[in-house]
């Protein structure tokens, strides 16, 4: 690539880029403006005086840095690529740039000295306001700011600078599942971010940065903004945890990416698609679906009550791929092989068996990156476990009716063939299928390991590897409790907030707390990147009743059905089928099969509880968005949606509310709520209004046909009259209705399902209702005629 030299103004590469060599600096340019404006690059180390560190060394050794910016920098220019360079006498620091659509950015360190040093932060950008400037075109005060969580349960929204609903609640609990880094007052996002102004109140650019390589580092970008909400500091760090280099030796930082534009949410998807690119991502073609033990009996199930729960699986028509056994078989966290006996008196194997009897999967739960304190494998093998600076275990966290458990240390070799041999006991001899691993952050956490040379994340993706190579890559394997970018490529499928529970708020505040509130948030703020990375979990259906074990209202079970049917990810029942009321099991049967497709979070930059869902539906048989519209108040509120705003063309639109039953009529311009209660989430379907007989609608589905409706096409002329064919195809058995559009010149002559006569019902005025029960396929066909053709004959 060629540059041009202004002595004053920098060197210019494109319209992208502009070099200040003087200063060590660059301008990171979009659409003719300088949004980054004197961005560099640094790194901090350690000169080490014997190698290996001895505990506590690292601490001992002064911290140093080495920052391009600054005179006596190097620079070079390249076809493709541009470097900024310098040197201490103990380190060389290269920071490589390469203009595309965005700017690609990552830092290589060289030990260009004769002792070792430890590499502990790697800033891939760093920009000071005294030094730089970051420009969107609109204050600081107004911006919402993408605050990516670290791990499965971490909270995830887009936070507003000004206010908002975001709470730390500073205790080691909560440091230790989500805090991976030093707390700053700022906004901490792991790997990605998305700095925008927050609609409606300020217009203007949107910046995206954001790590697209994941494997060997841990990494975060942070904001930080004074207490007048001005911008004082951007960085992007990529924590090396003090991994050592011998003189000519080097390392890489994980490269980080900026691109901008006036949509923020298309940028993170653009962003989740180039990710999972990068680091060959494997999301499942058909989401899995199943029943889980967990959010009923919460681990004091026993085999019987699995297999009670299977026949009636069996018997309702229920289709449902695996039957996950979740925690509470085990004798202990850690000892996975050895069975409860008073619960399962069989082994697991058996089990297995049974479960594929009946003609479904085993799937089984386990945390295989930690061992409780009790467990035999802490007294047999003490050098297996993850220790702190002082040489005690690491705590990773604190079990429900089990007590501490330590984190293991996935670099030792020992531990990594007990690993292996686990889960392939588990693949190969017992039998299962679906291997639902938690807790994974433990292998994540600070602690001195096995081998030193090893990051954070490289221990996580090592553990994480084993298993998949363990269970081969026809098992589905799916991730929770795991901090996300490190298991890229390796896992199936990844819940992707915290735990759901049968109660809607959490006992105190913490957006981390099992509660179905804080689960539906992340499902809506992290459905981007389902299908681009894994399979979205947004964790399991609960449709029981408040006298089976929950505080869960009718609306607040239908906001959950409607999310996780709408996040087109995995769909897990996890309510007692003995106890559960079976006029419930219509809200699961809407919900299945998955859709596959996400809906887009409309509103993720305007709220920080988004309100808005849409599904768009292109289908030979018509057009039309699906709208998920909710209320997160704890009062009945008016709602008014605009058309425009959901981005429809302009036009009139029938609309349909699902979970009503009822339409709506024709709107054009906007539609209003009038009551829309407490935590209601109204359903609807738009679709534009056609002067010819068509599908409207579909109750078996959230989707509204997008699912269930395979095919549809006309036989027969106006003239002589005209047949619509539809083919239906579901598994299972349910009840639904279609609904179909009759404009004013046309009439149905016939109804058939399977070659049976039925009679339509008229809803309104152009809209008629035909109602049956679909089990696994139908045939469905409507004979209309025009007006004048009747009158003709």
């Amino acid at each position: 690539m060629n540059g041009t030299v202004f002595p004053q103004n920098g060197i210019h590469i494109r319209d992208r880029l502009t070099l200040h060599p003087e200063s060590g600096t660059c301008d990171v340019i979009f659409e003719a403006v300088p949004v980054l404006q004197g961005a560099t690059a640094a790194v901090s180390y350690r000169v080490l005086k014997s190698f290996p560190p001895a505990p506590g060394l690292r601490e001992a050794n002064e911290s140093r840095q080495l920052s391009l910016r600054g005179p006596e920098v190097s620079y070079g220019i390249g076809q493709t690529e541009m470097e900024f360079s310098r040197a201490d006498g103990h380190i060389k620091l290269d920071w490589r740039l390469r203009p595309g659509k965005g700017l690609d950015l990552w830092l290589e360190v060289t030990n260009v000295g004769n002792q070792p040093v430890q590499i502990d932060e790697l800033r891939v950008l760093d920009l000071p306001a005294g030094d730089g400037a970051l420009e969107l075109g609109t204050p600081a005060r107004y911006w919402s700011v993408y605050q990516n969580g670290w791990q499965s349960w971490s909270p995830t929204f887009a936070r507003h600078t000004d206010n908002g609903t975001y709470v730390d609640p500073q205790n080691d609990d909560y440091r230790l599942k989500h805090q991976p880094h030093t707390p700053t007052r700022g906004i901490n996002s792991e790997w990605v971010t998305v700095i925008a102004p927050r609609p409606p109140l300020a217009q203007g650019i949107s910046l995206l940065i954001g790590f697209i390589t994941l494997a060997d580092q841990l990494a975060e970008v942070r904001l930080e903004l004074d207490e007048q909400l001005q911008f004082t500091h951007l960085q992007a760090i990529c924590y090396a945890d003090g991994i050592a280099l011998q003189p000519g030796e080097r390392l890489f930082s994980e490269r980080l990416t900026l691109t901008a534009g006036e949509d923020p949410l298309a940028l993170l998807e653009s962003y989740a698609a180039r990710l999972g690119e990068t680091m060959h991502a494997r999301p499942a073609d058909n989401p899995p679906t199943g029943w889980c033990t967990w959010y009923y009996f919460y681990g004091e199930n026993t085999a019987d009550d699995v297999l009670d729960n299977l026949q009636l699986i069996e018997s309702q028509r229920l289709p449902l791929d695996y039957v996950l056994i979740d925690d509470g078989y085990q004798a202990a966290i850690g000892d996975w092989l050895h069975v409860d006996a008073d619960k399962f008196p069989a082994d697991m194997a058996a089990l297995a068996r049974q479960i594929k009897a009946a003609g479904r999967r085993p799937g089984i739960w386990t945390a295989p990156f930690g061992v409780e304190a009790e467990a035999p494998l802490v007294t047999a093998h003490p050098d297996w476990l993850l220790r702190d600076e002082a040489g005690e275990p690491v705590v990773a966290w604190t079990h429900m009716g089990r007590g501490p458990v330590y984190a293991l240390d996935l670099t030792h070799p020992q531990v990594q063939d007990w690993l292996a041999d686990t889960f392939r006991t588990m693949r190969q001899e017992w039998g299962y299928e679906l291997f639902k691993i938690d807790f994974l952050f433990a292998a994540a956490l600070p602690g001195r390991r096995h081998d030193p040379q090893i990051t954070r994340a490289q221990a996580l993706r090592q553990g994480v590897s084993i298993i998949r190579q363990a269970i081969g890559n026809d098992a589905f394997l799916l991730g929770c409790g795991a901090p996300l970018g490190p298991c890229l490529g390796l896992v199936d499928g990844m819940r992707i907030g915290p735990d759901v529970a049968p109660n809607w708020k959490p006992f105190w505040q913490d957006l981390s707390m099992p509660a179905m509130e804080n689960a539906l948030r992340n499902v809506m703020t992290r459905a981007f990147i389902h299908n681009h990375w894994w399979v979205n979990d947004p964790d399991c259906l609960l449709i029981r009743t408040r006298d089976d074990e929950s505080d869960l209202k009718l609306n607040e079970m239908r906001t959950a059905t409607t999310l996780i049917g709408l996040s087109g990810g995995a769909a897990f029942l996890s309510d007692n089928l003995v106890t559960l009321r079976p006029g419930r099991l219509k809200y699961l049967r809407q919900i299945l099969p998955p859709l596959g497709q996400a809906a887009r979070t409309l509103d993720l930059f305007e709220h920080e509880m988004p309100r808005l869902l849409m599904l768009p539906i292109s289908r030979p048989w018509g057009e039309g968005v699906v709208v998920a519209c909710i209320n997160w108040e704890d009062h009945t509120v008016s709602t008014t949606l605009d058309l425009d705003a959901l981005g429809l063309p302009k036009g009139y639109y029938h609309v349909y509310n699902y979970w009503r039953r009822r339409y709506l009529g024709q709107v054009e311009g906007s539609l209003t709520i009038g009551r829309h209660q407490p935590h209601e989430t109204v359903l609807l379907l738009f679709k534009p209004v056609s002067d010819r007989p068509e599908l409207l609608t579909s109750t078996f589905h959230v989707a509204q046909g997008a699912v269930e409706v395979a095919d549809a096409s006309w036989q027969g002329t106006w003239e002589k009259g005209r047949t619509l064919i539809l083919r239906l195809e579901k598994p299972g058995e349910q009840y639904g209705r279609l609904l179909f559009a009759v404009p004013t010149d046309y009439r149905v002559t016939g109804c058939r399902v399977n070659g049976r006569r039925r009679q339509a019902q008229q809803v309104a005025a152009g809209v008629i209702e035909l109602g049956f029960t679909l089990q696994d396929a139908a045939q469905v066909e409507l004979d209309f005629t025009t007006q004048h053709a009747t009158r003709n004959a």
